[in-house]
C-alpha cells in the first residue's frame, strides 16, 4: 500500500510561519484602513480628488490594498487549516498503527 510520510515538526513549523504571516497581514490591513495622504495639504479641488483617490486605492472594496490583504488572509487561513487537518490525520493514523503494533506483539 502506497502512503506518504509527514514531518510533524516541519509541518508545525510551517503552520507557525503561516500564522505569523497572517498576523502581519492583519496589521497591514489595519494600517491600510488608516491611510491618510498627509503630504497632500493644499485645499484645492484637484488635491482633494487626489487625496480621495489615494485613500480609495488603499481602502475601497475593489482593487484596494485592503481587499488584497483580505484575500491573502483568507488563503493563508485555508492553508493553515489544511495543514492542521493533515497533521491531525497523520497523528491519528500513526497512533492507530502504533496501537495495532502493540496489540500484535502482545
Amino acid at each position: 500500500m502506497a502512503g506518504y510520510v509527514v514531518d510533524p515538526a516541519g509541518l508545525e513549523n510551517a503552520i507557525k510561519k503561516l500564522e505569523g504571516i497572517r498576523d502581519d497581514a492583519d496589521t497591514l490591513h489595519q494600517q491600510a484602513a488608516e491611510v491618510k495622504p498627509g503630504e497632500l495639504t493644499a485645499q484645492d479641488t484637484y488635491t482633494a480628488k487626489a487625496r480621495q483617490a489615494i485613500q480609495d486605492r488603499a481602502t475601497a472594496d475593489s482593487g484596494s490594498l485592503s481587499m488584497t490583504v483580505g484575500e491573502l488572509r483568507t488563503k493563508l487561513t485555508e492553508k493553515i487549516d489544511a495543514y492542521k487537518s493533515a497533521l491531525e490525520e497523520y497523528r491519528r493514523n500513526d497512533e492507530a498503527a502504533a496501537a495495532e503494533a502493540r496489540r500484535t506483539q502482545a
